[in-house]
């Protein structure tokens, strides 16, 4: 045993493992200080440092757009450094100009903010600050996602420890004014990361970088969502009890939420190491020794998650007095209800990454999006009731175990999947073929031909008839028919035949890749009669295309109507009788549906 945990340690993996363990708890050291260091200046201090933070995590994800995780995992899964500097430049371009509008916001607007977020406009001068803070963080994830997915992991290590540790706590070490604190924390938050990149902006550009941003944001946008409520979860609570019980029980709220997001800090470098590693053995079909990694992996996590929320409630008065202060005895109540939550927040920050390295779709985000809905409800309970002063640390528990509860489900989920792909046969390929025809119907004759034929060449190939396109209470139906239909064949991929509703309603629906066919009208929509119908069903396959795993088209005139991704589509004739360009249908199905096609440097 020792000699097997000596290798490892002297191995690249075992060192950048170690060296991102260590990183990480001194980063948790570091934001321990400086809250400590916080509540120096005094509770009505510390109360607001803890709101900003808060509110921090809730906004930078809006600039950041899913950008984080996104490069980690597409950096990760490309060979050509070229391609991966283009991912970097992709996530910019969209992150430079969100990060100056906030900052001009923040001037224009600052006192209707500081009322909302501070429920004062006394404290307007606090807005700029936070708002520079948020950038910070933001260009942080970008610096750090494209770090960790290159493997640089003693440059990503270094922007994490500077950021989260070293620059707030050297900030109230120098001043003792909150906004002079706030305004030298953002400017380190700006800088640390843009250093960091700097060579990889400057390289020379050989090409340009619009199929790495579509690809980003076609990754990052549906996530969006998730990363917001996530952000929310944390900082609503204590926007609610701003409203209801004034800003000391909002900071002792807060505060609780803030022993959450370090507990959940603990398993960061898991999630850390396991996003890049999870989506390069998927791409190298790595399928049984990933699913027993990840088996192993839960269990750790589960007991480890177990272990530090009893130790906390436990020994919670001693350790928040001597951290703290004397001012640390008013937030020893909410925080031991709320850190009751730490168990299944802990698990779900331990194994996210599993589901975003497996799922084309924002799975972590549906769950997260569940999760606030439960708080939004307790929300507004609490509001419209007068209910005890505990009320938001209990309906934020709630949310916690719910989302804990989701995760355990999808990496079940997820195993069993890797299972079974490390059973099949090589080549095997399950499809589901959507075609917006009924079952008798022949207007996709072609389509149904070419399915035939798929399934001829050794694919297990399943008809789904979307039969209506028009009526909603019809498409609802169809859509429980087609998640059961996922669920019970648990295909590889789906191919759909044809844009407009049908594709959207594929992207939207499916949670595995999804490759579209266009064959002209549903892009071309000049011919099409009507008045609505013609814009309105070709936005629906524009917006298709956009977020589709993959895309056929039937020939240059047809692909010369898309709007993006132009230089991804793969121009294959269907050919009258469905058996047109088979070898190259089948092959380009195989590479999107088993992971292949980020693993690829294309023109």
């Amino acid at each position: 045993m020792a000699g097997k945990i000596k290798g490892f340690l002297n191995s690249p993996q075992g060192r950048d493992s170690l060296l991102t363990y260590l990183t990480e708890g001194l980063s948790m050291l570091g934001m321990v200080l400086t809250y400590r260091l916080a509540s120096q200046l005094g509770k009505q201090d510390l109360d607001i440092y803890v709101i900003v933070r808060r509110t921090v995590s809730f906004v930078f994800p809006v600039i950041l757009m899913g950008a984080m995780v996104g490069l980690t995992r597409f950096v990760a899964m490309s060979r050509e450094p070229e391609q991966q500097r283009g991912y970097l430049r992709g996530a910019l371009a969209w992150v430079v100009p969100l990060s100056v509008l906030t900052m001009v916001l923040s001037v224009l607007l600052a006192k209707p903010l500081a009322w909302a977020v501070f429920g004062s406009e006394a404290s307007a001068e606090l807005i700029p600050p936070l708002a520079l803070m948020t950038v910070g963080i933001s260009l942080h994830g970008v610096a750090y996602g494209f770090l960790r997915g290159k493997q640089a992991m003693v440059s990503a290590n270094a922007v994490q420890l500077m950021v989260l540790a070293i620059a707030p706590c050297a900030a109230f070490l120098l001043w003792s004014d909150m906004v002079t604190v706030l305004w030298a924390t953002g400017i380190a938050w700006v800088a640390t990361p843009l250093l960091s990149i700097v060579p990889a902006i400057m390289a020379p550009r050989k090409k340009k970088m619009r199929r790495e941003r579509s690809e980003l944001l076609r990754y990052g946008l549906p996530r969006v969502p998730g990363d917001i409520a996530l952000g929310a979860l944390l900082t609503v609570p204590g926007y609610v009890a701003l409203r209801t019980h004034g800003l000391d029980v909002s900071g002792e709220v807060g505060f609780g939420a803030t022993l959450l997001n370090l507990a959940a800090a603990a398993f960061s470098p898991v999630a850390l190491l396991l996003l890049p590693a999870t989506a390069g053995r998927l791409a190298a079909g790595e399928h049984a020794s990933l699913e027993q990694s990840i088996g192993r992996m839960t269990w750790v996590i589960l007991a480890a998650s177990v272990a530090l929320m009893l130790g906390f409630e436990l020994l919670s008065e001693p350790l928040l007095l001597a951290y703290l202060g004397p001012s640390g005895a008013a937030y020893i109540p909410m925080a031991r209800i709320i850190f009751i939550g730490a168990l299944p927040f802990a698990f779900f920050n331990g194994m996210r990454s599993v589901l975003d390295a497996y799922f084309h779709t924002p799975r972590n985000g549906m769950n997260l999006t569940a999760a606030f809905g439960i708080l939004l409800l307790g929300s507004v309970v609490h509001l419209a009731i007068p209910t005890p002063w505990y009320t938001m640390g209990v309906v934020l528990v709630l949310s916690m175990f719910w989302l804990g509860w989701a995760t355990w489900r999808d990496v079940r989920y997820v195993r069993s999947e890797l299972r079974r792909l490390s059973t099949r046969a090589t080549g095997e390929l399950r499809l589901v073929v959507l075609i917006p025809d009924r079952a008798e119907g022949t207007t996709f004759a072609a389509s149904k031909k070419q399915a035939r034929a798929l399934a001829d060449m050794g694919c297990e190939v399943t008809l789904f008839h979307l039969e209506s396109r028009t009526s909603f209470m019809r498409l609802w139906a169809a859509r429980r028919r087609f998640k059961k239909l996922l669920r019970e064949k648990r295909p590889d991929a789906v191919h759909v035949h044809y844009g407009s509703v049908a594709a959207l309603f594929g992207v939207l629906t499916s949670t595995v890749p999804v490759v579209v066919t266009f064959m002209g009208d549903d892009l071309d929509r000049r011919e099409v009669k009507g008045i609505a119908k013609p814009w309105m069903g070709g936005l629906f396959s524009q917006v298709a295309a956009f977020f589709a795993s993959g895309i056929i088209c039937s020939d240059e005139q047809v692909k010369d109507h898309l709007w993006w991704r132009q230089s991804e589509v793969a121009v294959l004739p269907l050919g009258e009788d469905g058996n047109g360009s088979m070898e190259g249908t089948l092959s380009f199905l195989r590479e999107v549906a088993l992971h292949k096609g980020a693993n690829e440097t294309k023109p």
